[in-house]
């Protein structure tokens, strides 16, 4: 009987931060996912594009966002954010060409056509936000009824039912064919809502404030081998983060923290009951799983606006607050920045990779740099997939990635150059050198091998090196179909407002009385 080929499944978060889960160093318990990192491998050096729609994007497309058509949230600049550009092939249409059956559940947010018409078979499509609405939600772009949704509902859970009755339905119609699932979790993104049992757990945990948690959390990444023992942890103060003491609202900020680390379990609950359906169908050991998230942890909504109103609920509301700087920050332990920026914080994704049949180091590092663009070229390389040069009458751009195969075998470095950009934050990555900066602001020189977290600014010691990422930072722009920030704000459908989420000047005149 022929072979047949493995069968895919990505799981990614939202806004998930670097090292929020334990096999990371992270202090939310895990066990589902620190169990696949043990079987499996963990990358140090995997990158997102800081933001959710353009990291959807270059996952599934495999080309880096503005050539994808979603440079940005979906729909908030015209042309360049309303739906994936049809020069463009996503994985399901790839890999559906190669004999896949193709499932997704979960967040979509890249554009305005549906999953189901971009390669999914069957696909269900959650509205955000609010964990416990049953409002918006569909199949195959029909909505399903609320009054059919089986009360108590939690979005995290039913989209993992959703999943796992994909599966079975596969293994009892379709079992000689291999699948492919993408699991698009919406945890732990705002609003803080999560189950009471799940927030319990986490009662305590956070008291000590995130002064103190970070450090032990860094000190724990050094041993486990996540980062190099020689690296300075990131300054809080780099991160625009105030100190502990200084918080003026700890008890709330407390249960913020717990209710997100309740999030985040209960998507790890979830996953391990798709793993435990894996090995139920036999099927685990020929599974190429991939977890990772769609960019750092969130500093968005910083400001407390009403601290009677507290996190947890079905009814709490995204604009009263988010978990804040400080936990962002301890969520991205060790790097600078949050969602939306370039510099690690921003960008670094965990990234388990889970295949008994195809990787069979079990519990190993890889510190390769590697990108969301090489996930398309590693699945057409893992599945005998043809990525096309035309589809439906289009001509389809080239694959950016390259297979991380190598990678993921032996720890071959498979890249020369990284780049990215958003919102005008943006950033080169040639072997060891990263070239990085703020919107408008000047460009940064870090040497990452000796410090990866980006606390020495070398751009004055090294002006042609500077000058050489520069242009080739500028030759990519070009290429990639990368507008500048003023000119895709033409295109701004909503009020004018700032794109930034901490205030760079202030953060700029911070670092600058610490030097």
């Amino acid at each position: 009987m022929k072979k047949k080929k493995p069968n895919i499944i990505i799981m990614l978060a939202d806004d998930l931060g670097y090292s929020d889960v334990g096999c990371y160093g992270g202090d939310i318990d895990t066990p589902n996912l620190d169990k696949l990192a043990s079987q499996g491998v963990r990358l140090t050096e995997f990158h997102n594009t800081a933001r959710c729609s353009p990291s959807r994007a270059s996952l599934l497309t495999g080309l880096h966002p503005h050539q994808a058509g979603m440079a940005h949230l979906q729909g908030r600049y015209g042309p360049y954010t309303k739906k994936l550009s049809e020069h463009s092939v996503t994985l399901a249409e790839v890999v559906k060409s190669n004999g896949y059956r193709t499932y997704m559940s979960g967040k979509w947010h890249v554009g305005s056509t549906p999953p189901h018409e971009r390669g999914f078979e069957n696909a269900t499509m959650y509205k955000p936000p609010g964990y416990f609405s049953k409002v918006g939600h569909t199949i195959n772009g029909i909505p399903m009824e609320a009054d059919r949704l089986a009360s108590p509902f939690f979005s995290t859970d039913h989209m993992t039912d959703q999943a796992i009755g994909y599966l079975e339905s596969h293994t009892a119609h379709t079992p000689d064919d291999p699948f492919f699932l993408y699991m698009a979790y919406t945890a732990p993104h705002f609003p803080l809502q999560a189950k009471e049992e799940d927030i319990l757990k986490y009662k305590g945990r956070f008291d000590q404030g995130w002064d103190i948690l970070r450090e032990a959390k860094f000190e724990r990444m050094k041993q486990m081998g996540i980062v190099d023992p020689s690296w300075k942890c990131s300054l809080k103060e780099t991160s625009a983060v105030e100190s502990w003491v200084d918080e003026p609202h700890q008890a709330w900020r407390i249960q913020a923290m717990e209710v997100y680390a309740a999030m985040v379990d209960c998507m790890d609950q979830n996953i391990g009951r798709i793993v435990a359906k894996l090995e139920e169908l036999d099927e685990l050991d020929n599974t190429f799983i991939m977890f990772l998230s769609d960019n750092g942890g969130n500093g968005e909504f910083p400001t407390i606006k009403d601290t009677s109103i507290l996190p947890g609920g079905p009814t709490y509301p995204t604009e009263n607050g988010h978990y804040g700087y400080g936990w962002a920050n301890l969520s991205n332990t060790p790097f600078r920045m949050f969602k939306h920026y370039i510099h690690e914080g921003g960008i670094a994704s965990p990234c388990i990779i889970h295949w008994p049949n195809g990787v069979k180091e079990k519990g190993g590092i890889r510190r390769s740099p590697a990108q969301l663009t090489d996930v398309m070229a590693t699945i057409v390389d893992i599945t005998g997939s043809s990525y096309p040069d035309t589809y439906n009458g289009h001509t389809i751009q080239p694959m950016e990635g390259v297979s991380m195969m190598p990678i993921l075998e032996n720890d071959t470095p498979v890249k020369a150059y990284m780049f990215w950009e958003h919102e005008g934050n943006c950033g080169v990555r040639h072997h060891q050198w990263k070239l990085v900066r703020f919107y408008d602001q000047p460009w940064e020189l870090y040497d990452m091998t000796i410090d990866g977290t980006e606390t020495e600014d070398l751009a004055n010691q090294h002006p042609e090196l500077v000058e050489q990422l520069q242009e080739a930072y500028g030759a990519w722009t070009a290429r990639a179909q990368v507008l500048s920030r003023p000119e895709y704000m033409k295109h701004d459908l909503r009020e004018v407002r700032s794109e930034q989420v901490v205030d760079i000047e202030k953060l700029k005149r911070t670092m600058q009385a610490m030097k």
